[in-house]
Parts: structure tokens; C-alpha cells; sequence
């Protein structure tokens, strides 16, 4: 299925938060996913332009598919490229694929792995050049989307009060 890739704004935040809420309370594994207050944080971080959310439409029934949460660490102590050893002038080109949710109804046709891809290349665009993002050891189902898009498992931590995390990395070259 071919879908609709926006950026989102302010006007789609609670949608997002009630995406977010809809697809976390149905997961098996809730520690799989870092669940926070999602209508503050992506208020936040889209009012602050620390962030940015992508959705994804399905062009049939206008309703939204999935989206994907993006930061932008800098020079923040949580920046994941401190933790595998990026040199400091390369921190500020790192994003972090912070969260993706996919509806239930769109899993299994590869909108996350043609999300990610979306996002990276309106990145790249933008200056940046190291996409990480962290994934429960035990979601192999994300795990093996991102490695199908290019990222390598660097290392494995301890993040988000006290969960296991694999830190994944990609490096796409400058434009």
C-alpha cells in the first residue's frame, strides 16, 4: 500500500497522543515501548523545534497509519552518538528516531521501514547524517525493520529508568 507522508503540526497533536495512547494500550510487551505524557512532550518538543513528528496517511480512508517522533539532541547529555563514541563536532548532525507507532490495522506492510526511509532522506535534507534510535532487546519485530533500513545494533544500555535498550546507528552520506 502506497501512503501519504506529512509533517505534522501543532493542529495534530492530540491525534498523535491518542494514537500513541491507542497503539501502547494494546501492546503485549508495554516496556517495549518508553510510553511519556504525550500531548506535553510533543507540544514540547514541536513548540521548541528540538523535534518533529511525521504521519503517515492511508490516501483510501483519510485516517492515519502511523507517525514517526524525531529529536534533535545537540549537545544534550542524552545524545545517543556520546554513547558510541561520535566525535563532539558530529553530535549536532545526530537525529534521533525517538518513537515510531504503527495502527494495528497497517502492521505487516511495511509502513515502518517505508517511514523511516521518508523521514531519513527530509533529514538528510536538513543537515543531518547519523540516525539512532533504541529498541527493546526483545522486539525483533523493530529490531528487524530498522536493520532492513540500514542500522547496525552498536551496543546494548540501560535507559529510560532502568530498561534494557539496543542502541542502533545509520550514517547516511552528506548530499
Amino acid at each position: 500500500m502506497e501512503f501519504i507522508f506529512k509533517e505534522a503540526t501543532k493542529n495534530d497533536i492530540a491525534a498523535l497522543s491518542q494514537l500513541i495512547r491507542e497503539v501502547w494500550e494494546n501492546l503485549e510487551h508495554k516496556e517495549w515501548f518508553a510510553l511519556y505524557d504525550d500531548n506535553n512532550y510533543i507540544h514540547e518538543l514541536l513548540e521548541s523545534r528540538k523535534g518533529s513528528a511525521w504521519k503517515a496517511i492511508d490516501p483510501t480512508t483519510g485516517h492515519m497509519a502511523g507517525l514517526y517522533i524525531i529529536t534533535y539532541p545537540r549537545t544534550d547529555p542524552d545524545n545517543l552518538g556520546i554513547d558510541i563514541g561520535l566525535p563532539e563536532p558530529e553530535l549536532s548532525r545526530v537525529a534521533h528516531m525517538d518513537a515510531i507507532v504503527i495502527h494495528p490495522l497497517y502492521r505487516g506492510q511495511g509502513l515502518q521501514q517505508q517511514l523511516t526511509l521518508f523521514v531519513e532522506q527530509e533529514l538528510v535534507n536538513n543537515g543531518f547524517r547519523y540516525f539512532m534510535c533504541t529498541i527493546h532487546p526483545d522486539n525483533i519485530y523493530s529490531k528487524n525493520n530498522m536493520e532492513r533500513c540500514g542500522y547496525k545494533v552498536m551496543k546494548q544500555v540501560v535507559k529510560y529508568g532502568g530498561l534494557p535498550r539496543l542502541i542502533l546507528f545509520k550514517q547516511r552520506p552528506d548530499k
